[in-house]
């Protein structure tokens, strides 16, 4: 056996110290385990070992099984949950040190945060109406909210008058408990302004907020509307299913009728 193996070995033996019920499968001699996640016992994980684990190579992540007879089920994307583990697997994963419980004591914030901004986008759902009734949403004018695959957007426009305007707007409509718990607060935002000099100035420039290429298609937008003197959010809770090129289609849609509900109403055909 080489060493390699020897510290696996003792890797497994000590997760069964430590979690002796959850430990649910340990197949000796093949490289492969099932195991219940701590906290979250609805979920079993099967991973392999690479023969060059730990030296070399963090382990696999296989399967991801749900209990069936459990509400979240029906929240998590099998085949997504399977990639997200095993990104946090290679977070953890050092070269030369073995990395199973820290594995485990991740994915136990991981499940937490993604059901919580599950709740949150159901919640929003439901009642959208109440959300830009709060002072951080005073002078924001609001889409209705789109929802697919448990993924919600929704659009907020509003005036500004400079840049100084719009960045305060911004930070705080993200004090908001609700638009702190989504997953992407994208924006864009074309503003003219007068120098002391009185010549004119204008400032156009975005923010994906992570989702790639989604603020400047924002800005593409209100510059094909021609709009000036707006700042424009599409706010996303994340539902845990990947939506692809449709994710743009709902941030496009969200903040055009957000834009011409906040009054500008410049060529928005």
């Amino acid at each position: 056996m080489s060493i390699d193996h020897e510290e696996l070995e003792q890797e497994l033996e000590t997760l069964e110290a430590i979690y002796p019920d959850l430990l649910s499968s340990r197949e000796k001699g093949t490289g492969l385990i099932a195991m219940k996640v701590p906290q979250h016992e609805y979920v079993t994980v099967r991973i392999s070992f690479p023969s060059n684990y730990p030296s070399k190579e963090p382990p696999h992540v296989l399967e991801v099984i749900m209990d069936s007879n459990h509400h979240a089920n029906e929240t998590f994307d099998r085949k997504y949950l399977i990639q997200l583990f095993q990104e946090v697997m290679d977070s953890v994963f050092h070269k030369e040190n073995v990395c199973l419980f820290d594995f485990f004591s991740e994915l136990d914030g991981v499940l937490y945060i993604e059901q919580d901004e599950e709740n949150e986008a159901n919640s929003l759902q439901e009642d959208h109406s109440k959300l830009i009734s709060t002072d951080p949403f005073e002078g924001w004018f609001a889409s209705d909210p789109i929802t697919d695959r448990k993924s919600t957007f929704l659009g907020l426009a509003t005036h500004v008058k400079s840049e100084e305007e719009a960045f305060m707007k911004l930070d705080l409509l993200k004090t908001d408990p609700k638009i702190r718990k989504s997953h992407h607060v994208m924006c864009a935002w074309r503003i003219k302004e007068l120098s002391n000099d009185g010549k004119e100035i204008t400032f156009q420039d975005s923010d994906d907020d992570g989702e790639t290429a989604a603020g400047s298609r924002m800005l593409h937008l209100i510059s094909l509307m021609d709009t000036w003197g707006v700042l424009v959010v599409v706010v996303r809770w994340f539902g845990g299913i990947h939506l692809g090129p449709d994710r743009f289609k709902h941030i496009n849609l969200t903040a055009r009728q957000a834009v011409i509900n906040a009054g500008f109403q410049r060529n928005t055909k």
